[in-house]
């Protein structure tokens, strides 16, 4: 007897498998490469036990992956402490892997580059300039552009804490980190995972969890201790705009109509981020500056 099964569309490349009373993951990839690198980050991650993602099932194909539905499981909430510690933890327990497993010896793990990555983003931004500044006026885009210099630049005098490079899961959005009803968090989605330093990876989850805490970063280390341990770059990493060049460089994608409406929620936050960017630039720089001339 053949087993029902039932999808339901989730994005275009990803459904939700409903089979035997259990719910399924189901994502194809065009490039068989992608599934292969995704099956083996999740073997390695179960041979050395890490709790914090889904395991990937024996279903699918050479381009499928199938992994378990996390039925009880919600996005992480950044405005809610317990979350950001939860996140916090699942990233920090993904790194010390590195323990175990030599990522960096891995062909299909590409190095993180952070400092092109971003020369990159603010490149696509000032040229997308006119469609920019018809939405969002120039003393603000040139506001962006200000800090985002002086943050490169901050980032190329800056020194990393030694720190064995690991692997970084890639896009720790808050969709990408499941909190399940037991308060502990799984995280999802490993297609841009690769290998760098892990502060790089928390630096960049501190741009995604400081909008959510009105870009009160004092509030952030008071918090979670464990945040003082990063070096330099890291603490550098808090004075560029990344938020505010991605959704600016996205919005330019768009159909002109969707411009119109993303931009209207896209104006009032950058208005507020800018507003803020001087006290976080102050607190970034004087972290800085203590552990330069601290004995």
């Amino acid at each position: 007897m053949e087993v029902e099964k039932k999808f339901s569309r989730i994005k275009e490349n990803v459904w939700r498998l409903e089979e035997e009373g259990k719910e399924y993951s189901v994502k194809r990839y065009a490039d068989v490469r992608d599934a292969i690198k995704i099956r083996k980050i999740h073997e390695l991650l179960e041979t050395v036990e890490y709790p914090f993602c889904a395991s990937v099932t024996t279903k699918g194909n050479e381009h499928i992956v199938v992994q378990p539905w996390l039925t009880d499981a919600i996005p992480v909430d950044f405005t809610k402490q317990s979350d950001r510690r939860a996140s916090l933890t699942a990233l920090d327990a993904l790194h010390e892997t590195e323990s175990f497993v030599d990522w960096e010896s891995l062909p299909f793990l590409q190095k993180y580059h952070l400092l092109d990555k971003w020369s990159w983003r603010l490149e696509r931004f000032l040229n997308k300039r006119h469609t920019i500044v018809s939405f969002l006026g120039e003393d603000a885009f040139d506001s962006i552009e200000r800090y985002s210099e002086q943050a490169l630049e901050r980032l190329l005098t800056s020194t990393a804490r030694e720190a064995p490079h690991t692997l970084l899961h890639g896009d720790v959005v808050h969709h990408n980190l499941l909190k399940t009803s037991e308060g502990t968090v799984s995280l999802i989605d490993f297609d841009l995972a690769c290998t760098g330093h892990p502060d790089v990876e928390i630096g960049l989850w501190l741009h995604r969890v400081l909008p959510k805490v009105n870009y009160n970063a004092a509030l952030l280390f008071e918090e979670e201790p464990r945040l003082h341990v990063l070096g330099q770059q890291a603490i550098a990493m808090l004075q560029y705009p990344n938020e505010m060049l991605r959704e600016w460089s996205y919005l330019t994608t768009l159909p002109e109509k969707r411009q119109q409406t993303l931009a209207k929620l896209l104006i009032p936050f950058t208005e507020h981020a800018l507003n803020r960017w001087p006290e976080l630039c102050r607190f970034s720089n004087n972290l800085i500056e203590h552990d330069r001339y601290s004995p």
